[in-house]
């Protein structure tokens, strides 16, 4: 790429990336590209304004089969959609490369898509049919790729038509809130169900997962028989092996998930008859954390108080921080 850099200048890279150039020269043209765009530049945005540019990029991961290319546009465009939140994207592309299989993008691909949901939570979700969601969910279940896809479904959560579309897969959903060995995965499928939680006319729908819901906050204490006996079969008698969610941040967002179902008395009522607040207590003795203790006391406040006494959260209310996830970039060397 440095003889690129040297013998052409930057309006020349569209050109070096047509597919009428040999490859060798299509690849020096997309690593100095690469590389030009991870930081922050008067270069990259002038790359981020040239329509030439864009198309030729978006040309190269046309050609899916064409590995060495095809991953080097796509790790483009991650910088590229990094640093620009209108950026447009061709979703279509990026959703052929992963169901075709293409195994070589999949990390790329979802990073982009993670990304480009951050400001396009609504026209994504438009998009995104349910086969669509349904691949998504495959890949994260499968872990072929880090865990972007999660990050994005819990963008498109965010969106009213997102959380529509992804209610009538919680039963695919649920099972990754507690995959094994990945971090990312867990942390945004907890912020998705919370963001689902926000919608008040979901809490009927989430209900009927609640014991899974629940489940990562359950650690191995026993109780008294009386009190185990009212818990759901999926919580009873977890045994000394339980350990609950080693993520702060997972904890809190399953907590604040809680706390948003709990603004429906329906769910108010299951808390109380499922023994829910013995174990909830537990979890509040166990965590350590003064922030993540005072999410579950509110939880706990729900299911204690007179329901007339109760002093819900205005709907609709986001808790700051954890709106969406941060962006990705991949910085050329």
């Amino acid at each position: 790429s440095s003889g690129i850099n040297a013998e052409y200048g930057m309006d020349e890279i569209p050109d070096l990336l047509s597919p009428s150039q040999p490859d060798k020269v299509r690849i020096g043209a997309a690593d100095l590209l690469l590389s030009v765009t991870g930081e922050p530049s008067p270069t990259l945005e002038s790359v981020l304004a040239d329509k030439r540019t864009l198309d030729a990029v978006w040309g190269c991961l046309k050609e899916l089969s064409n590995k060495k290319l095809s991953v080097l546009a796509a790790q483009i465009i991650v910088n590229l959609t990094s640093h620009s939140d209108t950026l447009h994207t061709n979703t279509a592309l990026l959703i052929k490369a992963l169901r075709e299989g293409h195994t070589h993008l999949y990390n790329s691909v979802a990073m982009v898509l993670s990304n480009t949901s951050r400001s396009t939570a609504d026209s994504l979700s438009r998009l995104l049919t349910e086969a669509d969601v349904s691949l998504l969910l495959r890949l994260l279940s499968s872990g072929q790729e880090q865990g972007y896809l999660a990050a994005t479904l819990g963008n498109i959560a965010l969106s009213e038509d997102g959380r529509k579309l992804l209610c009538s897969h919680l039963p695919e959903i649920i099972p990754l809130l507690t995959f094994p060995g990945n971090l990312i995965i867990r942390r945004n499928i907890a912020r998705l169900l919370r963001n689902v939680s926000m919608d008040a006319k979901n809490h009927l729908i989430l209900l009927e997962h609640l014991p899974m819901i629940v489940y990562p906050l359950v650690g191995p204490e026993e109780l008294a028989e009386e009190d185990e006996e009212k818990l759901p079969l999926d919580l009873q008698y977890l045994g000394e092996d339980k350990t609950r969610e080693s993520d702060l941040q997972t904890r809190t967002l399953i907590s604040d998930t809680l706390f948003q179902m709990g603004g429906s008395y329906k769910v108010r009522e299951v808390y109380r008859a499922e023994g829910y607040y013995e174990l909830l207590k537990c979890y509040d003795q166990w965590e350590g954390d003064d922030d993540a203790r005072e999410r579950i006391q509110n939880v706990i406040y729900l299911i204690i108080q007179d329901d007339g006494q109760v002093d819900l959260r205005r709907e609709g209310e986001l808790p700051q921080g954890h709106e969406t996830q941060t962006e990705v970039e991949l910085v050329g060397s």
